[in-house]
């Protein structure tokens, strides 16, 4: 989401501010940064990097309220609450519930599946058992690839050039205009990233989570046929192999071998989505908060 800011007189609506960025404004922008830094360096796999970008916007954004409840910024928001700027905000701020809400939910889902295949499997005689847990599962996933396409349209969608008018003698307002936009920005990067993991999809991304997305990769982990994953893959992607490997052999005819593999493999995706909904859900809080800090401000 690029930002232009476009300089106008207010006449007499700017409020008299100091020319320094607020602490909390300077605060978040380091948290950006370090958003950024730390996910664009890392070397652990790409959940635990997501795992981490989650953790790290939930800080973010408890910044961020900060920032909004603040009488200076209380002020700045409720002199002109129809401004295009303001609009373009509470928009963006209700895309975000929605769309972490909707992935929160597919997260959900896919724990209960990778559940119930653990029950099947563990079943080993309930051959009819494990087809259904696993036609289920992979029906699942298919539905997951297309959400996914859907979803990440709508990122996409967000991340739009803007002309946003700011006072030039207001450096407050021209500083709460830039980290409002670019604290949506690296949401929306992660989310995406977050949908193409979760679908384990070839989708593509802009921006700055382009360069993020080559965490997929760089967290997966070459390996041989009795090593965790074989190939480039994700824990995702593991699980699919596995259980392709189940549906070619039979039920009957595949060895213990893999089927307990397959065991640990959805054990460790299972570990992932619960520390995602996790994230998620913490994440979902705070963004609630967030929107319900902005509608106080304009009702003001």
């Amino acid at each position: 989401m690029a930002v232009s800011l476009k300089f106008n007189n207010f006449q007499n609506k700017s409020i008299s501010l100091p020319s320094r960025s607020h602490p909390t404004t300077i605060r978040i922008e380091e948290e950006l940064n370090k958003i950024k830094t730390s996910t664009s360096t890392s070397t652990t796999s790409c959940a635990d990097n997501i795992c981490n970008g989650l953790s790290q916007l939930v800080e973010l954004h408890h910044f961020m309220d900060h920032l909004l409840v603040l009488p200076a910024t209380q002020s700045l928001i409720s002199l002109d609450p129809k401004a295009t700027w303001v609009e373009e905000i509470m928009d963006s701020s209700m895309k975000l519930l929605d769309v972490c809400n909707i992935i929160r939910d597919i997260v959900f889902q896919m724990e209960e599946h990778v559940q119930d295949l653990q029950c099947a499997l563990r079943k080993r005689n309930d051959h009819t058992g494990i087809d259904n847990s696993i036609a289920n599962y992979n029906s699942f996933r298919k539905k997951t690839k297309k959400n996914a396409k859907e979803l990440i349209m709508v990122l996409k969608q967000s991340q739009k050039v803007m002309g946003l008018v700011a006072d030039p003698d207001n450096h407050h307002l021209t500083s709460l205009i830039r980290v409002l936009m670019e604290v949506a920005e690296v949401t929306i990067s992660l989310f995406e990233l977050l949908v193409i993991y979760i679908s384990a999809s070839d989708l593509k991304c802009n921006g700055w989570s382009l360069a993020v997305s080559k965490l997929i990769h760089k967290g997966a982990v070459a390996c041989k046929e009795d090593e965790k994953y074989k190939g480039t893959m994700n824990e995702l992607e593991a699980v699919d192999v596995s259980l392709l490997k189940i549906l070619r052999n039979g039920v009957e005819q595949t060895p213990n071998n893999i089927m307990q593999m397959t065991l640990c493999r959805l054990e460790d995706m299972l570990a992932k989505m619960q520390r995602i909904e996790s994230g998620l859900q913490c994440l979902f809080r705070v963004l609630v908060r967030t929107r319900a800090s902005l509608l106080n401000i304009i009702s003001l």
